[in-house]
């Protein structure tokens, strides 16, 4: 099971797992001259993003991607591309690359085949994955709701498309296997209701219930979850 770090405030939680970032990235530069950071989007990630820019380190030898994307263009609110460009890369973090999952076609499924090539050629493994948690337990865009979501919690490909019927933007994620492959792998998020989400994650059960299970249960990686 994951190792489970609790903290007083979200401020202490952010500035921990900053810390620990931090860490795994200068490890990756000096044993390999480079280092690959996969962050989550949504609001909970905020703080971390900025406190992270502002630790120094060889920023211009780390490519960041965010784990998975709405299907807007980056200029976009809700784009999850926008947020590490407005929260990650400046001061010292401007200097790293950014490699975002969008691309300028209709749908998400037209730029897959696409994607999946230029994905292939990034570093492996990464060397930090960070990871959120929804009410429903869906990480990255693996969603319970997803008629398909069977397929995208065993797909071998560098990416998937979740089948929703969601009204808002189509999405593209990192399939579950790409995100476990990495030196290390956290599982961020706040608050009591998210919490006991978690708890009923931990327990046995198919993981297209809570596709945080696959994350959870599984022995390529170990998970350090940080909470508050």
């Amino acid at each position: 099971m994951p190792s489970f770090h609790e903290f007083a405030d979200r401020g202490a939680c952010a500035q921990a797992l900053a810390d620990a970032l931090a860490a795994q990235l200068r490890e990756g530069i000096a044993n390999n001259g480079r280092a690959t950071l996969v962050l989550s989007g949504g609001s909970s990630p905020i703080d971390l993003f900025e406190r992270l820019a502002l630790i120094e380190l060889d920023w211009s030898r780390v490519t960041v991607l965010p784990s998975d994307e709405r299907w807007v263009a980056p200029d976009q609110s809700e784009s999850n591309e926008a947020a590490l460009r407005e929260h990650l890369l400046y001061g010292p973090g401007n200097a790293a690359r950014l490699f975002g999952l969008y691309r300028d076609k209709p749908t998400p499924d037209a730029a897959q085949s696409a994607l999946n090539a230029e994905l292939a050629r990034l570093p492996r493994p990464f060397d930090a994955v960070v990871l959120g948690m929804g009410e429903d337990g869906h990480t990255a865009s693996l969603f319970p709701d997803a008629s398909n979501i069977e397929a995208c919690m065993t797909s071998n490909a560098e990416c998937v498309v979740p089948a929703r019927e969601d009204d808002g933007p189509a999405r593209i994620s990192l399939s579950l296997n790409r995100l476990l492959a990495t030196r290390s792998l956290y599982l961020l998020f706040f608050g009591d209701a998210k919490r006991r989400v978690y708890d009923m994650a931990c327990q046995a059960g198919p993981a297209v219930e809570y596709p945080v299970r696959g994350v959870i249960h599984q022995d390529h990686v170990p998970v350090e979850v940080y909470w508050s």
